[in-house]
């Protein structure tokens, strides 16, 4: 027997879907996605965190992440780098990378005011809503 209620990761992952190409879009000019700016945002709000760290702080898996920072690395915008005595690497944004996710900040925000127009009064609320789902599932 078919159960014909929504399905709520099915909802989610496509309106996830679709706001990762507004995002996506908006970034192009640049040269990032979405995935690749939300990490160098979150990198450079932390002082040299493992990927351990970083993994964490973004809900990437560490392999997963590692995938993303490659070409990030490889361009110059990021540094991945081992401090003597101690195991793993430290990442930060280079200068390089700093400069990128500045320009990346306009049309960023861009795609940002589209989605809060879209969403209106309601954006807070969801934002809490998605909050809690993550924190409880």
């Amino acid at each position: 027997m078919e159960d014909a209620s929504p399905c709520v990761c099915g909802r989610l992952r496509r309106a996830s879907r679709a706001l990762t190409r507004l995002y996506d879009e908006a970034l192009e000019p640049v040269g990032l996605t979405v995935t690749q700016f939300s990490v160098m945002r979150t990198l450079s709000r932390h002082d040299r965190p493992t990927l351990a760290e970083l993994a964490e702080a973004t809900a990437h898996e560490k392999s997963a992440l590692w995938r993303t920072l490659q070409p990030l690395a490889r361009k110059g915008w990021i540094d991945a780098a081992s401090s003597e005595g101690e195991r793993g690497q430290r990442l930060a944004l280079t200068p390089a990378g700093r400069e990128k996710l500045n320009d990346a900040m306009p049309p960023w925000r861009e795609a940002q005011a589209r989605v809060s127009e879209t969403l209106g009064p309601r954006e807070a609320a969801l934002i809490e809503l998605l909050k809690e789902v993550e924190a409880h599932v």
